[in-house]
């Protein structure tokens, strides 16, 4: 069974989420369509019954820095951060919670407006526009743009992002996953309100132990030009670790994958950090865990990589991760459910 709503401009979709019945079923699907319109609010899903939200038009995937007004498409935002309410889950635009199951999102954009005020060590300027608050279900979205500044995705547990544009400037992309794959993705190191001259980093994998974390497949890493203007500024870092993980923790691994990716001339060919000594962990990628990179392109040539890279061999690429049936090998429902995505968007 399968409840669906249409939600047309002006409607509200965080009323629209409050509101549903708590006699629905945990077996019966809902899928919420939505008309081309803005859809402001704080949004917050936690239940176990299937959930789709799809854009009814399919529009170009929408950058940061747009004029509201020419915004296309269905696009849901509005401001939060950690410094109006603490912790993760609390501080994302649209959280996705632990009683979830399987979720898929399709042509929309989810930015969270917030705008750095502070130094980063004041801890108030992480704000979410997703979080998959969920060591359990499955994540899958198709065509959408997440828009923010700091910790812009947060994920746990499965989850795979096809054909979207993702946008931030510090560890925008994070979480204590399992796997998370994104495939032909634009990934986009933005501008710093506060200036050229900060450090930028794309992600923090905060992985399980011994799982394959981030991988990256066919993907495109740009970011903004001002920073080569700026002789103070750095070039952007692909990860930089926590430095917390180990041999024996559950969690914190860095485990981060490129495979066959583009980056252009913003991002060090170090690629990787260990943000001034701290321990990264697995010190030495491999084959599927930990720093590692296959068949990329890169502007920079400067630097060698950082002494935790791996590079694949010809024959580990084969192996595991020269298409996406064979990355997703040992998680077949998100291969499955990773497929629709691809038909959607056909």
């Amino acid at each position: 069974m399968s409840l669906e709503i249409y939600l047309k401009r002006g409607d509200s979709l965080q009323q629209c989420l409050e509101n549903l019945s708590t006699d629905i079923p945990e077996t019966e699907s809902i899928t919420i369509l939505l008309d081309s319109g803005q859809y402001q609010g704080i949004l917050r899903y936690n239940r176990a019954n299937p959930l789709t939200i799809k854009g009814l038009e399919e529009v170009p995937l929408q950058k940061e820095d747009t004029p509201l007004a020419l915004i296309q498409g269905a696009y849901i935002y509005g401001e939060n951060c950690e410094a109006f309410a603490k912790d993760t889950e609390n501080r994302a635009l649209f959280t996705l919670g632990p009683k979830t199951t399987t979720v898929h999102l399709e042509n929309i954009t989810i930015e969270n407006t917030h705008i750095k005020k502070t130094e980063d060590a004041s801890l108030g300027n992480q704000a979410e526009a997703l979080c998959f608050h969920n060591y359990e279900g499955i994540l899958t979205v198709a065509h959408c743009s997440f828009i923010s500044r700091q910790d812009t995705i947060h994920v746990k547990g499965q989850s795979y992002f096809y054909d979207c544009y993702i946008t931030g400037d510090v560890d925008y992309i994070w979480g204590y996953n399992d796997i998370s794959l994104f495939e032909n993705c634009h990934i986009h190191t933005r501008r710093d309100n506060r200036g050229d001259d900060r450090i930028a980093y794309v992600l923090q994998a905060r992985t399980l132990a011994h799982k394959m974390g981030f991988l990256f497949f066919n993907c495109t890493f740009t970011g903004s030009l001002h920073r080569l203007e700026n002789p103070l500024a750095s070039k952007v870092w692909i990860a930089r670790t926590s430095g917390t993980g180990k041999v024996d923790s559950p969690d914190r691994w860095d485990s981060v994958a490129l495979i066959n990716c583009t980056l252009d001339e913003t991002y060090t060919s170090e690629l990787w950090t260990d943000d001034n000594g701290k321990t990264v962990w697995p010190s030495k990628g491999s084959a599927l865990c930990g720093y590692r990179e296959y068949g990329c392109t890169l502007k920079d040539s400067t630097t060698p990589p950082h002494p935790s890279n791996y590079v694949l061999s010809d024959s580990e690429f084969r192996n595991y991760y020269i298409n996406t049936k064979q990355i997703l090998q040992k998680h077949p429902q998100l291969e499955i459910l990773s497929g629709k995505c691809k038909k959607s968007t056909d």
